[in-house]
């Protein structure tokens, strides 16, 4: 733990966000992933799938008229962020996100499953939650919508890729320069939702 920690002290973007106050240096992920593709126009209404402790929120919102976040953990409020604490593999978390908003233009998911160490499970829980974040996408997204969503590589990434290519006019897999270098961890971003299912 303690050389983890020492790793982390040393860490650019850990320090950055410390400085620049914000909440995880995941935040720089999705600055770096809204610099290159340009999810967010200003106004949008954003739903942030496993927010806490709320670094992507606060990146969400420079941009957003609101953010829907969405969490197991508990959050710290933050302006134009409504925060509901919930499972997103749950339906009736879906109903509480509805009672706040009919649609989104971006949906976000910074979701990770608590890790064993065990990398095929971990492995096959992360793409789990991904299907999760795509159906709230499916669900809540307005046609031409973008979709951002952690995935771990492994084998049931290329098939949950393909999924999202049927719904989207853009698909890219991404890696921000502020993921660790050690780290398995890929972003998806997907582009012009089609919205057939609507």
């Amino acid at each position: 733990m303690t050389r983890w920690y020492a790793e982390r002290k040393r860490d650019y973007y850990y320090k950055e966000a410390k400085k620049q106050g914000y909440r995880a240096r995941s935040a720089f992920k999705l600055i770096q992933i809204q610099e290159r593709y340009r999810i967010f126009r200003k106004g949008d209404i954003v739903i942030d799938l496993g927010a806490s402790p709320g670094g992507w929120s606060q990146v969400a919102v420079k941009y957003a008229s609101l953010v829907i976040a969405v969490d197991l953990q508990p959050m710290k409020p933050l302006e134009n962020v409504v925060f509901i604490k919930g499972d997103i593999t749950k339906d009736e978390t879906v109903e509480e996100i509805r009672k706040h908003t009919e649609y989104a233009d971006v949906v976000i998911s910074d979701a990770s499953p608590n890790i064993t160490g065990n990398y095929s499970l971990d492995q096959a829980r992360s793409i789990w939650l991904c299907y999760n974040a795509l159906k709230i996408a499916k669900e809540f997204l307005k046609e031409g919508g973008n979709f951002v969503c952690k995935a771990f590589e492994g084998e049931d990434y290329p098939e949950f890729l393909k999924e999202v290519r049927k719904n989207f006019r853009m698909v890219k897999a991404h890696s921000p320069k502020a993921s660790r270098k050690q780290s398995s961890e890929i972003y998806v971003i997907a582009k012009g939702f089609k919205g057939e299912n609507k």
